[in-house]
């Protein structure tokens, strides 16, 4: 009997450690998971942010065109050597600002990008952490039942040696 209760403490005690080991390992996956989530959530605003400002910069190039046009047609009507000059320099003014846009608008797509590609890669390794999360939820459930079992067991043992013992 105190073979068989040595071995059982030995059982208990090593799924018991199981068990803790299981819970830290889950604490840290998810304390990783808060921190990635944070992490995923800032650059999302930013994300935001720059899909915003291409947006601006797009609509001020659409109203850039549309005065240029207006300019165009401006300056096939114009009489006079001065107004064709106002006009002219206007046309210069906008299509400078047109390209300084443009330019913006290039770099923000490109910044734009690169935060995709970066949240796509944050958003792997969360699927990655997700699953193994729940690997490590499993392999804890696993050992919580084997340590019922083996509480269960001894429990069996017990009152199998009570009732011999009192008979």
């Amino acid at each position: 009997m105190e073979d068989f209760l040595k071995k059982m403490e030995e059982k208990l005690h090593h799924f018991e450690k199981l068990v803790e080991k299981d819970k830290e390992e889950l604490k840290k996956v998810d304390e990783e998971l808060a921190t990635l989530k944070e992490e995923l959530a800032k650059l999302e605003e930013e994300i935001l942010k720059v899909s915003e400002e291409i947006k601006e910069h797009e609509h001020r190039t659409h109203e850039i065109l549309n005065k240029l046009k207006r300019i165009q047609q401006a300056t096939l009507k114009a009489k006079t050597q001065r107004e064709i000059e106002m006009l002219e320099r206007d046309r210069a003014r906008l299509l400078k600002e047109l390209h300084q846009h443009d330019q913006v608008i290039k770099e923000l797509k490109e910044r734009y990008e690169e935060l995709t590609n970066k949240e796509m890669k944050l958003l792997d390794q969360e699927m990655e952490l997700e699953e193994k999360k729940a690997k490590l939820i499993h392999e804890k459930e696993l050992h919580l039942r084997r340590l019922e079992h083996l509480m269960a067991q001894f429990q069996k043992r017990i009152d199998q040696f009570r009732h011999n013992y009192t008979a």
